[in-house]
């Protein structure tokens, strides 16, 4: 199983598990006792756990059956999607328990989301594409802010808003920058895409693929090598990859 992925296989698995173990232990606190009212309300946990397990198996099945066949369709994705939404708190208590770092859940969440994205074969015509891009991939020197109007950019080169502007002539699709989760909303709101490609840290994409239900979200992690949310980049070519395979449906 590819990379990233495994993590959060590994943990909804061991959340499977753990429901099961406590189930067992219900069922033996049944057989071992003769009230009847606490016997009813035991088995009306265990019923409960029974039927969250059911979901969890079914929904990580459907996760692992995706990754292999790397093809899905509406009704699986949105059981996938509940079921990754439902599980996610929860594997990050798991995973902060057993010592698994937040960002590398949040990496593996983005991995999978991803997958179901590109999963449905779908062509998106280039208006209808929005990348959306943080302000800080924007030189912290530049003084020609471009999070209105990414026109504003005179294309010196030293940062990647020139690579952006670029894709955006290339291909026709647009592009926003925004400073936060509030405007990258209202930009949302303005432009109406059917499908977005936002380039983020872990925790902003993670945020923002919950926050954004009924439009796909293809999430793009940025590169930091001077530390978060300053003079941030990102890998072009896998951009223009995605941007492709939107557009041919491939």
């Amino acid at each position: 199983m590819q990379g990233e992925k495994k993590v959060f296989i590994n943990l909804l698995s061991f959340l499977i598990i753990l429901i099961i173990f406590i189930i067992i232990i219900l069922n033996y606190i049944v057989k071992s006792r003769c009230i009847y009212v606490y016997d009813m309300f035991i088995i009306i946990l265990i019923v409960f756990f029974c039927f969250i397990g059911l979901f969890f198996t079914i929904g990580i099945f459907a996760v692992v059956f995706t990754i292999y066949k790397k093809k899905t369709n509406e009704l699986l994705n949105t059981f996938i999607t509940y079921t990754v939404d439902m599980s996610y708190p929860i594997l990050l208590i798991i995973g902060k328990i057993i010592g698994i770092k937040r960002e590398k859940l949040q990496r593996s969440f983005i991995e999978i989301n991803n997958l179901l994205v590109s999963s449905i074969k779908k062509k998106y015509k280039p208006k209808d594409i929005l990348i959306l891009s943080p302000h800080c991939i924007q030189n912290s020197d530049c003084k020609f802010k471009v999070t209105y109007d990414i026109e504003n950019c005179r294309r010196c080169g030293k940062c990647q808003i020139n690579d952006l502007l670029r894709l955006k002539d290339k291909y026709g699709v647009k592009i926003a920058v925004a400073t936060g989760g509030t405007l990258a909303r209202k930009v949302v709101s303005d432009i109406k895409p059917k499908i977005i490609i936002a380039i983020a840290c872990e925790r902003d994409l993670t945020s923002g693929i919950k926050d954004v239900k009924k439009i796909p979200v293809y999430g793009i992690i940025n590169k930091r090598p001077n530390g978060p949310c300053f003079n941030t980049s990102f890998d072009v070519k896998s951009l223009e990859k995605v941007i492709i395979k939107f557009i041919s449906g491939g």
